[in-house]
């Protein structure tokens, strides 16, 4: 029997993991709280403490990290480190399109430049050239998922709309790219069934657009009024969401598209906010 051992078992973490046991796998979760011990038990899988961490992950065939790293490094790394070994075939590290910064708008692929300058986007690239250099060393078969702005059931604009939480800044040439979570575990698997392609690919849809954009068609989808129109230059924010607006870049999926057959179900935002409402909000 094939088995999955994961680092994090989040909103993205939890979806892959459950297919993998629908096709079969055996799959354990590293656990650091009691509240997610019940969820990966509920989901059927098997939680790990972080002790016997290196263990399982010694005995793993495939690992996958979607815990985010912190300003000491990441945590996965840390707790599995010691255990990676020649029997992995296919080790997976979700990193985030944050640590290309800001691409005046530009496309961008896996080998333009990483210009980042936020805190989150610095300690991504921390993280990738860290898990680059230890796999790199003991010769383990590392791809990096560069993930765009990850959206789905329950976190999307149409649960900002619905909950009055939704803002329209209005910013000329801004645009970044979305992926809808259940396109990131399509792209997953795919690199899975076909390692040691390439070691970095972006996760994103087929258009960039502007949250402009996006929350007024998720106000039209639920029939309401979209927010008030708010001038980037005059809108007050906190300074989290104010780098968000600096940094304008769109991510070309086409690596992935070429190299593993990938295709998003959802190619852009439409289809995606579509498809939550037809079955999260009927």
């Amino acid at each position: 029997m094939n088995r999955l051992l994961a680092f994090g078992f989040g909103y993205t973490g939890e979806r892959f993991c459950r297919r993998r046991l629908a096709a079969g796998w055996d799959v354990q979760v590293v656990v650091r709280s009691e509240e997610t011990r019940r969820s990966v038990k509920a989901a059927g899988a098997r939680p790990v403490d972080p002790d016997d961490a290196p263990e399982a992950a010694a005995q793993a065939d495939a690992v996958l990290v979607v815990a985010p790293p912190t300003d000491n490094g990441c945590p996965g790394l840390e707790a599995l480190g010691a255990g990676l070994s020649k029997r992995q075939r296919w080790i997976g590290y979700a990193s985030s399109t944050a640590v290309y910064g800001d691409q005046q708008g530009a496309w961008t692929d896996e080998n333009s430049p990483l210009n980042t300058a936020s805190a989150t986007g610095l300690r991504r690239l921390n993280a990738e050239r860290a898990w680059t250099h230890a796999c790199a060393r003991a010769g383990l078969p590392l791809v990096i998922f560069r993930l765009a702005g990850i959206y789905g059931p329950g976190r999307s604009a149409l649960e900002r709309v619905r909950d009055g939480r939704a803002r329209r800044i209005e910013k000329n040439n801004h645009a970044l790219s979305r992926i809808h979570v259940d396109d990131i575990v399509t792209l997953l698997e795919a690199s899975l069934a076909q390692p040691n392609q390439h070691p970095v690919y972006n996760v994103c849809d087929d258009e960039p657009a502007s949250t402009f954009d996006v929350v007024t068609y998720a106000a039209t989808l639920l029939g309401v009024e979209p927010p008030v129109p708010e001038p980037f230059e005059s809108a007050v924010m906190s300074s989290a969401a104010e780098r968000y607006f600096l940094e304008s870049r769109r991510i070309s999926n086409a690596l992935a598209r070429q190299s593993l057959g990938w295709r998003p179900q959802y190619p852009s935002y439409r289809e995606g906010l579509a498809a939550i409402l037809q079955t999260h909000f009927t």
